[in-house]
């Protein structure tokens, strides 16, 4: 196979992103029968498998996770080759769809630099819980999302595996109340059953002191001294505490943050995905 086609491609990067043949082929106004087609004339001609279906849905066997990566970089070319052709420069609104934690680790450090490189766009940020931001996406509600993946329900592509701590007030030691009061984002955070299971699984007796969707409630009340949460390393203040193995505390499994961009987003939409992706890397290069 000496060429790919850009349109194949991208029903690839879609049926990931979208999670099955069935939401793709909505997004690229396609039937279900038809993408199906395009992905076995593509392993055919590779000679690889590229897609795994299960009942979790839909997933890159090492192969496809290979070429996606690949397709997604020639998508983001052609996207460009024809902008510049066509004296296309973004503009109008991207709305952007983030949890309010990841906002410093991910969105501050590009937004000032990408309002200078596209003045013509106008930003807009919706945080909230990824399980309420999903269907605000599906709706049209806002344009692109960054999200916590759910394990069984894998959207878009992973841009960050984020490690996990628990943490506490500097002076203050909620972590010696028993049972442990934590503060944590409400049923339906994709990171409380992992906290709450580990500490169930060590026998730990634990009550939820306090609940807030957004991180200032959270903050409130660790600083307050009122319990201990839970938080991906990049969103821990310097000021607070970290605690492990030495004050009982179990690990916990890596947190996959995804980016999900609609098959059909505007040119202005695929540059702040693009940007985002670029600070991202450039991050994890700082850091490694």
């Amino acid at each position: 196979m000496r060429h790919f086609d850009t349109d194949s491609l991208e029903t690839l990067v879609t049926i990931v992103d979208r999670g099955g043949f069935t939401a793709a082929g909505d997004a690229l106004g396609k039937t279900q029968a038809a993408v199906s087609v395009i992905v076995s004339r593509m392993e055919a001609r590779i000679g690889k498998r590229l897609l795994e279906r299960s009942r979790k849905g839909v997933t890159p066997t090492f192969a496809g996770e290979i070429l996606i990566g690949y397709a997604r970089r020639i998508l983001g070319l052609e996207d460009e080759a024809l902008a510049a052709i066509g004296g296309d420069e973004a503009a109008g609104r991207v709305r952007l769809a983030v949890p309010d934690d990841f906002v410093d680790m991910m969105v501050s450090p590009l937004i000032g630099a990408f309002s200078r490189r596209f003045p013509r766009v106008q930003l807009e940020m919706r945080c909230d819980l990824s399980f309420r931001l999903e269907p605000m996406l599906e709706r049209g509600e806002v344009d692109l999302a960054i999200i916590t993946q759910d394990p069984a329900r894998p959207l878009g592509e992973v841009l960050r595996r984020e490690p996990r701590a628990w943490c506490a007030a500097r002076d203050h030691r909620p972590e010696l109340i028993d049972p442990l009061p934590l503060a944590m984002f409400p049923e339906g955070c994709r990171c409380r059953p992992d906290a709450l299971a580990a500490l169930d699984a060590l026998g730990r007796p634990w009550r939820i002191a306090y609940t807030s969707s957004h991180m200032p409630g959270i903050h409130s009340a660790v600083n307050a001294g009122m319990a201990v949460t839970i938080l991906g390393i990049s969103s821990i203040p310097k000021e607070w505490r970290r605690l492990g193995e030495a004050e009982g505390f179990p690990d916990l499994p890596l947190l996959d943050i995804a980016l999900v961009v609609p098959a059909n987003a505007s040119v202005a939409t695929k540059r702040f995905a693009a940007f985002l992706r670029e600070t991202v890397l450039q991050q994890e290069a700082l850091a490694a």
